[in-house]
């Protein structure tokens, strides 16, 4: 598809978990599990914000993540089925993709998801566009 923006975010794909909430000075906080998420979503951010495209009506992602291969693991094992798993991968991505390619993740009708041990890099290929 013409309309499609394809591009690679470098760097180890955090996953967003679950949220912990706790009471501050009588407020309410609340942060992520993971300590690197918010590192990764500004980095996959900034990553689509250089190909920004917002689209009004219905959304089609892919999402390709490429995750480091242990130097211990046989080269016949082929399949990444172990953590992190791919749709909190994924949710950290549309995430830090809401308001720069769509106003909010509700918008995406269709999300194709792969992981997959890195061959060279580690990082996530991203592929936006709007749905036929």
């Amino acid at each position: 598809m013409s309309d499609a923006i394809t591009f690679f975010v470098h760097g180890k794909a955090e996953p967003q978990g679950s949220s912990r909430a706790f009471m501050a000075a009588g407020k309410p906080i609340i942060t992520s599990a993971n300590k690197n998420l918010k590192d990764w979503r500004t980095i996959v951010q900034l990553k689509a914000m250089e190909h920004a495209h917002m689209i009004d009506g219905p959304v089609e992602v892919i999402l390709h993540f490429y995750l480091p291969r242990p130097v211990s693991l046989p080269k016949k094992v082929t399949h990444y089925v172990k953590r992190p798993d791919i749709d909190k991968l994924a949710r950290a991505c549309l995430d830090a993709m809401t308001g720069v390619f769509f106003k909010d993740d509700s918008q995406v009708v269709a999300l194709e998801c792969y992981k997959a041990y890195a061959d060279p890099f580690i990082g996530v290929e991203i592929t936006v566009r709007p749905a036929d």
